[in-house]
């Protein structure tokens, strides 16, 4: 008999109050004394402003208003058609080296390659009624998922520091650097948290439509820079082998880092729900301006790395030379202003509230993820985590203004090391050991009861394996590990997610197996 088949009779789930006694569902996360007061308070506050009340706390079935798979789609498809999205395709060229050909095929393959996870990971939430971090538990236990979560809160974080010291320089850039980049990072965090605010409903709003004026600037980039774009060569042998694969890993983990977060924004969608659709309409989300917008990026970068050789037209020195001296918002000043005079400061402004739309994800996010981290947490009014967030990370940018291209490096490559490890453990539970079945589950009983979850032995044992492969692999300016370095020689070419990936898919199944076999669950 299974574990949740010997406690088929309990109708109970854990309260945070208690950490581990059963409560019926009405009596689930009522806070006591003055929390009860506090929280009756801060009820009537989210009502009168139409805030999102709800938590970590499972969406019953009968409470899911949103029938627009398709919002999957809209969703994305903002988060992804923005300003760091382009960010990371200058990177090829301008920061690892690389030539236009190479460049738009290890974008073209790492994008539509690491999409699919984010993706998958999204159909969890139609299907669970269960916010991403919190579904964790079903893979990585009770203790596992907290350990995921404060991750997974650290992410946030460091997501919305690189996002806005992009949006900062830009906006900068358009105030001809009369004002410091303290301003501009006042400005889109102020902005991010008024939406993410409000919850579910007003981010699917928001990003139903913020996506529309992005794609229509990238258009008129295309075509004030198609005429000066050139094509320069791909390099050969060791060295380009290892640009590559650390381009790659950048990529990766920036399409990876939706992971920890995709089946937040689609658990008000009904339980039936076509899981083909909502992988679909979330892949294209993800994997269409993943692909355009980084091409666009590094088609200029290398015209931009093309200013820096002898006998370059004056106007790709002076795209070379603002891109060194102010990085991104000085090179998308480059190529917007002179041609385009205060038009183009028009459009590097709407290319600024961009960052907005990706930024909102996180600040929305965290606030779930830190519910998680402890059952006093949970108290806490969900309104009051994107004022948390965006106190931490306003000083953070502020810190970091001036290092754009390293920030997003370094932050994207260590992202996907570690949100590898978590994808592979969450992806094997769901087909090898709950064979694809979502009724495997019992989420109704078992997501907030650890009698009917995992221990987490096996993914905690497949994390320490994981982490080993990411030390070994990976080609960091502070650490080289030595299979990094055999790939690349002196500096390195980064396979830490890969070999993290490959170790804790190897040994995962193993731990599972064992811990099944001697705790039952």
């Amino acid at each position: 008999m299974s574990d949740i088949e010997k406690h088929a009779g309990l109708d109970a789930a854990v309260s945070p109050h208690d950490g581990g006694s059963t409560t019926s569902a009405s009596e689930q996360l009522k806070p006591q004394g003055r929390w009860a007061t506090f929280q009756a308070y801060n009820a009537r506050l989210e009502a009168a402003l139409g805030i999102e009340a709800r938590g970590i706390e499972r969406v019953p079935e009968t409470e899911r208003p949103d029938h627009r798979l398709w919002g999957n789609l809209t969703l994305w498809l903002s988060a992804n058609c923005v300003l760091p999205t382009f960010g990371v395709g200058i990177l090829g060229p301008l920061l690892f080296g690389l030539g236009l050909g190479d460049s738009l095929l290890t974008i073209a393959f790492f994008v539509l390659a690491s999409a699919a996870l984010p993706a998958l990971c999204s159909t969890f939430g139609p299907k669970l009624g269960l916010r991403q971090m919190t579904s964790s538990r079903f893979s990585w236990g009770w203790a596992g998922a907290k350990g995921v979560a404060a991750l997974n809160c650290v992410a946030c974080v460091g997501w919305s520091v690189a996002n806005t010291i992009g949006g900062a320089q830009t906006l900068c850039a358009v105030g001809e650097y009369s004002f410091s980049p303290a301003v501009g990072t006042v400005i889109i965090a102020l902005c991010t948290l008024v939406i993410g605010l409000f919850g579910y409903k007003h981010v699917h709003a928001y990003e139903q439509y913020a996506w529309l004026p992005t794609a229509v600037t990238y258009l008129v980039v295309l075509g004030v820079a198609a005429k000066h774009l050139v094509n320069t060569p791909m390099g050969a042998g060791r060295a380009e082998a290892a640009s590559v694969l650390s381009f790659g890993g950048v990529i990766w983990g920036f399409e990876i880092g939706w992971v920890s977060l995709a089946s937040d924004y689609n658990v008000y969608m009904p339980a039936d729900a076509s899981s083909k659709l909502v992988f679909m309409w979330t892949y294209l989300g993800l994997a269409v301006p993943g692909v355009l917008v980084m091409w666009l990026g590094a088609a200029i970068g290398a015209a931009a790395s093309a200013g820096a050789l002898p006998g370059a037209s004056p106007t790709l020195v002076n795209w070379n030379t603002a891109y060194t001296t102010n990085e991104l918002g000085g090179l998308i000043s480059a190529v917007m202003v002179p041609p385009l005079g205060g038009g183009g400061k028009f459009f590097m402004v709407l290319l600024v509230l961009s960052v907005i739309a990706n930024n909102i994800i996180n600040v929305y996010s965290m606030g779930m993820s830190i519910s998680v981290i402890s059952r006093y947490l949970a108290y806490v009014p969900r309104l009051v985590w994107p004022v948390v967030i965006t106190a931490i990370y306003i000083p953070l940018a502020i810190v970091g203004a001036d290092r754009f291209a390293a920030t997003l490096q370094d932050f994207l490559s260590v992202l996907g090391y570690w949100l590898a490890i978590f994808v592979v453990v969450v992806v094997e539970e769901h087909f090898i050991f709950r064979r694809a079945d979502f009724d495997k589950y019992d989420a109704a009983r078992a997501w907030n009861n650890r009698a009917l979850l995992p221990i987490g032995l096996g993914a905690m044992a497949a994390f320490c394996f994981g982490a080993a492969g990411a030390a070994v692999g990976m080609a960091q300016v502070w650490w080289i590990g030595p299979l990094g370095k055999l790939v690349g020689g002196e500096f390195g070419g980064d396979i830490g997610f890969e070999l993290a990936s490959g170790f804790t898919a190897v040994v995962y199944p193993l731990f599972r197996f064992l811990e099944i076999k001697y705790i039952g669950r």
